[in-house]
């Protein structure tokens, strides 16, 4: 592929089912990204065919659109090429003005590029792509790999979520598996099953609660809220986490009292016990006694993979109130409360610290580019250096500063209109003498 005199790289729009689905967090009310587009397209590059627009991940947010299209409730695999199909179609419906733009802005000979980020994973099917080159115009697709490189490689742009490990695909080169049930399947990312069965439930009532991207930071708020079943997920996450505590975005530690206090309550509270044999019985065998239950659940790895079990094959109304039994006996001391079981909250990495990092690596690696631009985080970053720039885009949506997150409360996330956003775009431009000229510009904030 030629590389344009352009190229315009944004992220993370997560465009849902339009203004009628609560779960689309995308800034829309005054059609932004559609305008956005068309304002490319008439610039002189544009109406010359010079430039890319390179879409860097979760451009669509297939994770929370028709929710019920998925049923096979795995915590492995993911959606099926079908049902992929029909959480694309509400996409499609909810915004035809973007998708219009996109194909007026190829008209003109420009191109455009969609890379697959942890939400729109659904990128890798051959009948998504069809489908949307069919609404959008001729869309080059870049799958499959960390980073995509322009100018001869001095132009590095990655959507970053190989580097969390809760969003971290272990396929990423080819996530789609052979399913149980005998249907070729996505591979499902931690994320991604916390995104489905446990924030998509929570915005119900805590609206805000899936703009906290990625999801791992919220479990710094879930920490504090004094429900034994919200330390849980937020333990969960940990765990996932600490499996590569050097690359983790949002741990250093790992909590073990959560589990010892869950073992305990299993041991010697026969209520609690029969709830948890209860679910367990839904979940891995019907035939499973209290004593079967005690036996099987008497380590920390053991209580986390019943967890991760759990979540996905049953709703959370179902499975939360049992666990909120075993902190009916203790103060919990989330969020500074006095405390005898003494839960404590692992303190998170800087996410903005941590692509910055893997962006140093890139721009000091021998040979390496000029500009590095990335997403992800939803975090707006820029940070230059005498061996180049790096580039974080943020997010097409409303966001949290990562400085306020220590005071954020559950709370807090009922009211979405109180978040800000800013609508940033990454410009390179490769100047007469072949020299490249990179800035951030921000489109719209509010």
């Amino acid at each position: 592929m030629s590389d344009k005199k352009v190229t315009i790289s944004v992220s993370d729009l997560h465009i849902g089912g339009g203004p009628d689905d609560p779960g689309d967090d995308h800034v829309y009310h005054q059609r932004q990204f559609s305008q956005f587009i068309a304002r490319l397209k008439d610039s002189p590059e544009g109406q010359a065919g010079e430039i890319e627009l390179f879409i860097n991940g979760d451009f669509l947010e297939f994770a929370q659109v028709n929710p019920g299209a998925y049923t096979l409730g795995s915590a492995k695999y993911w959606c099926s090429e079908a049902e992929s199909m029909q959480k694309l179609e509400p996409i499609i419906q909810g915004h035809p003005d973007i998708f219009a733009a996109l194909k007026e802005f190829s008209g003109r000979g420009n191109l455009v590029t969609m890379a697959a980020g942890n939400h729109d994973v659904e990128l890798f099917w051959a009948d998504v792509q069809k489908r949307l080159q069919e609404v959008a115009g001729p869309i080059s697709f870049a799958l499959g790999e960390e980073w995509f490189t322009r100018y001869d490689g001095r132009l590095k742009i990655g959507h970053g979520h190989q580097f969390d490990p809760a969003n971290k695909f272990e396929s990423w080169w080819n996530p789609i598996l052979a399913g149980p049930d005998g249907v070729a399947r996505l591979e499902m990312c931690p994320g991604t099953l916390f995104m489905v069965k446990f924030v998509n439930w929570l915005e119900g009532e805590f609206p805000f609660a899936d703009n906290i991207k990625p999801v791992t930071n919220l479990r710094q708020i879930l920490w504090k809220e004094d429900r034994l079943s919200f330390a849980a997920v937020a333990w969960m996450l940990a765990r996932f986490l600490a499996r590569h505590p050097k690359s983790a975005l949002s741990t250093e530690t790992d909590n073990t009292k959560l589990a010892a206090h869950l073992r305990q309550m299993l041991e010697f509270d026969d209520d609690f016990a029969a709830q948890i044999t209860r679910l367990y019985q839904k979940v891995h065998a019907s035939a499973a006694t209290v004593e079967t239950v005690r036996q099987e659940l008497k380590s920390d790895q053991a209580v986390f993979t019943f967890l991760c079990d759990v979540m996905p094959q049953l709703p959370p109304e179902e499975w939360m109130p049992v666990l909120d039994l075993a902190g009916q006996s203790v103060s919990l001391g989330i969020g500074g409360k006095s405390s005898t079981l003494g839960i404590a909250d692992p303190k998170a990495r800087n996410d903005k610290e941590t692509l910055r990092a893997a962006a140093s690596a890139e721009l000091n690696a021998e040979n390496g580019p000029e500009i590095v631009v990335m997403g992800h985080t939803h975090q707006p970053d820029e940070k230059r250096s005498n061996r180049g720039v790096y580039f974080n885009t943020g997010s097409w949506t409303r966001y949290a500063e990562l400085s306020q997150m220590e005071n954020l409360t559950l709370e807090n996330l009922r009211h979405e209109e109180k978040f800000p956003y800013q609508l940033n775009y990454v410009r390179v431009e490769r100047l007469a003498d072949n020299t490249l000229k990179s800035e951030m510009i921000c489109y719209e904030q509010g």
